[in-house]
C-alpha cells in the first residue's frame, strides 16, 4: 500500500501537542529524571500525581522487562487492584510474558510432572 505523503503538506502540528506525546513517552517508560528535565526546560506543567504515577509504574515495568511478569502482575493488583480487570489485554500481554519465559528457560512442563505421560 502506497501512502501519498503529500496529503500531509498543509498539516499542522501543534507544539503543546508534541511536547504531551514526548512526556506520555517519559512517563509511560519511567524516564522520571528525563520527565522533570523536560518539564522544567519546556515550561510545561507538571501534571498531578506525576511522580506517584512514574514511581508506582518504576517496579513494575522493571519486573517486567527481567521476565518476572507473575511479581508484575501481583505487585500491579497491590497497587492498582481494577487496573488488571479493566484492561484485559494488559494482563493477557503480562500472562504472555510469563508463558515466554517459561518456554525460554524450558519450564513450560514442570506443572504438568507427574500428571500424565506427555
Amino acid at each position: 500500500m502506497d501512502v501519498d505523503l503529500r496529503q500531509y503538506d498543509n498539516l499542522t502540528i501543534n507544539d503543546n501537542d508534541v511536547r504531551n506525546i514526548v512526556l506520555s513517552y517519559l512517563m509511560h517508560n519511567c524516564f522520571k529524571e528525563t520527565a522533570e528535565t523536560f518539564i522544567s526546560c519546556t515550561g510545561m506543567k507538571q501534571p498531578a500525581d506525576y511522580p506517584v504515577d512514574i514511581d508506582k509504574r518504576k517496579p513494575i515495568y522493571n519486573f517486567a522487562l527481567e521476565g518476572n511478569a507473575l511479581k508484575a502482575i501481583e505487585l500491579t493488583n497491590q497497587l492498582a487492584p481494577e487496573l488488571l480487570q479493566e484492561n484485559k489485554d494488559l494482563h493477557f500481554d503480562l500472562l504472555s510474558l510469563h508463558f515466554v519465559e517459561l518456554v525460554r528457560k524450558r519450564k513450560c512442563f514442570a506443572g504438568l510432572h507427574g500428571t500424565s505421560s506427555l
